[in-house]
């Protein structure tokens, strides 16, 4: 792929994934969308939290994403501590991705050496992912959809807050036991990862 042209574009995480970052990001796809236009490349959006996931399901945020293309991961740390199944490139390629992640430094997301990340405000990864090309500025240039109509974006807008109030989705707490004394951790004695600790021999 050609050094400007994003193959992947990921917004979210604990860094930015605020109801605002997500209405803001949606109000510019919902402008692409009406044109007809969509991410020219793979695009993901990672929940910060169960309360975000829950609230822009409700509000159909998240169903706008999806209809630009995005698909909605986990509300887990996901691509920006590497946890990314990358599958549209193969280890050792060279290609460029966008993210509003906090960290860029190589391999972080994917685990490729040859992987170029480049780091901006979620906006800014929207806009990036539809044009296809690093080089895109939203402020003068504009988009040509398929009809040949040209798109010059609005600056993006959103709610702070939910007008609805925040939804906290699933309660996924479990209390541990009042005595614990019987529970058992089952670790397979193969593990490459996980580990059971053994007191020492007393001295």
């Amino acid at each position: 792929p050609c050094a400007l042209s994003p193959t992947t574009g990921l917004i979210g995480s604990c860094t930015n994934s605020s109801y605002e970052d997500m209405s803001r990001v949606a109000s510019l796809m919902k402008q692409a969308l009406a044109k007809g236009m969509k991410s020219k490349g793979n695009f993901y959006i990672t929940p910060g939290s169960e309360q975000i996931r829950a609230t822009i399901e409700r509000d159909g945020l998240a169903d706008t994403m999806r209809e630009f293309g995005g698909v909605v991961l986990a509300n887990a740390c996901g691509p920006c501590i590497g946890q990314w199944d990358r599958q549209n490139v193969a280890k050792g390629e060279k290609n460029t991705i966008v993210t509003s992640y906090n960290r860029n430094f190589t391999g972080r997301n994917d685990a490729n050496p040859a992987t170029h990340c480049f780091v901006t405000s979620p906006e800014m990864t929207v806009a990036l992912t539809m044009a296809g090309s690093l080089d895109f500025n939203p402020l003068t240039d504009t988009l040509t959809a398929e009809d040949g109509s040209e798109l010059s974006l609005a600056e993006p807008f959103g709610d702070g807050l939910p007008v609805r109030g925040f939804d906290p989705g699933e309660d996924t707490y479990q209390a541990p036991p009042a005595d614990g004394s019987g529970v058992m951790v089952d670790v397979s004695p193969t593990s490459d990862r996980l580990q059971l600790l053994t007191p020492f021999d007393k001295w």
